[in-house]
């Protein structure tokens, strides 16, 4: 599959990071070798409007003629948008279909360290497939999932759960509030997510922290308040967010609505 994905990428032109995520790529509950969903990637480069106009002149199947016009005429915050990133698909290459967003570097590590979006740190917080990385990104990513597990603690509102409960509910966050899931998505993608990758999901997230101590093999003990007394390093967007005091509900809010407007925007775009 990498050897294939790299043959993909070679022929547009170069990225500063690559990064698989999908039922595509990732094993997921519910989907068969037979049915050969499309591959999603991530691709992160400098200038999203440069790599693009250089894309189109070598690879103009990629671009529909309205995808080619919106490029050609849209200047950079109307690509961007506000999750940053900007999809094509339905790419047909050899054997495979492709759907690949881009995205620029500096945009896409604000979004993982501040959750001033939560588009990508969403998908972040999940299993992906690295194809091509930097130490800068990798640390962003790391620190993305640190604050995830620890916030995904915190709305488990409880003292003691399952490690499966926490992963759950670790990886339900970047579904709060999506609009797909309202027609689009499998009710129960969540749980196919964790179930086929619950060994790799492990290996992410450290249950050994100074809020989380392991109760017996599968279960875990959550310390509360060690979490609400840890809020100066929340990521910094949604710190500002619940100054007037932090609970699970202001914080699954902020997450809910955050989701909610960027999933109908991209859907959209």
């Amino acid at each position: 599959m990498k050897e294939e994905i790299i043959q993909f990428l070679n022929k547009r032109p170069p990225v500063i990071a690559a990064y698989g995520y999908g039922s595509g790529i990732i094993k997921q509950e519910g989907y068969t070798q037979k049915d050969r969903p499309q591959i999603d990637l991530i691709l992160v480069v400098d200038n999203l409007k440069e790599w693009h106009m250089h894309n189109m002149e070598v690879n103009k199947n990629d671009y529909s003629t309205t995808g080619k016009s919106f490029f050609k005429k849209s200047d950079d915050q109307t690509l961007k948008g506000s999750t940053g990133i900007i999809y094509l698909s339905n790419i047909e290459d050899k054997f495979n279909t492709y759907k690949y967003g881009t995205i620029e570097r500096l945009e896409l590590q604000n979004h993982l360290y501040y959750w001033d979006s939560f588009y990508l740190p969403g998908r972040f917080q999940k299993v992906i497939y690295t194809i091509k990385s930097t130490d800068g990104l990798e640390e962003a990513i790391k620190i993305n999932r640190e604050n995830a597990l620890m916030i995904a603690a915190y709305l488990c509102n409880s003292d003691n759960v399952t490690k499966k409960e926490l992963l759950m509910t670790l990886c339900a966050l970047s579904y709060l509030g999506d609009t797909r899931m309202k027609f689009a998505e499998n009710p129960k993608k969540v749980e196919n997510i964790v179930n086929a990758s619950y060994e790799e999901l492990l290996n992410i997230y450290n249950f050994r922290t100074n809020y989380i101590k392991p109760a017996d093999e599968n279960s875990i003990m959550i310390d509360q308040k060690a979490i609400e007394s840890n809020i100066v390093n929340f990521p910094l967007s949604l710190k500002n967010y619940i100054t007037s005091g932090i609970s699970p509900e202001k914080i699954e809010e902020y997450i809910t609505e955050l989701n909610k407007q960027e999933s109908l925007e991209q859907t959209i775009k």
